[in-house]
């Protein structure tokens, strides 16, 4: 996942993510999208590409960030793996507001 809570200079520090926590996290974006398949797969996709480095990780925190607009059981989930520093803020705004 993304981040893994990684203690870098300037960042930030939250205790490290596990991979059960990334696993749960996963299953409840999958729970969320049951309806909407390819939601789900749109954000399987963007974690393939960023763990094959074929996007970076603010690529990826701001592809996340669309996908899970008005979601914010979701955003704030995401930003258990992030730095603290790389957390995706305003996600309280609904869907079609913020940034």
């Amino acid at each position: 996942m993304v981040g893994g809570g990684s203690k870098h200079v300037g960042e930030g520090s939250k205790p490290k993510a596990k991979i059960d926590d990334a696993y749960a996290y996963l299953r409840a974006v999958r729970a969320k999208f049951h309806n909407d398949r390819k939601k789900y797969d749109d954000f399987v996709t963007v974690m393939n590409n960023f763990k094959a480095r074929r996007i970076d990780r603010d690529g990826c925190i701001k592809e996340v960030e669309q996908l899970l607009k008005g979601h914010r059981d979701l955003i704030s989930g995401f930003n258990a793996f992030l730095p603290k520093c790389l957390e995706i803020k305003n996600y309280y705004i609904g869907a079609g507001e913020g940034r």
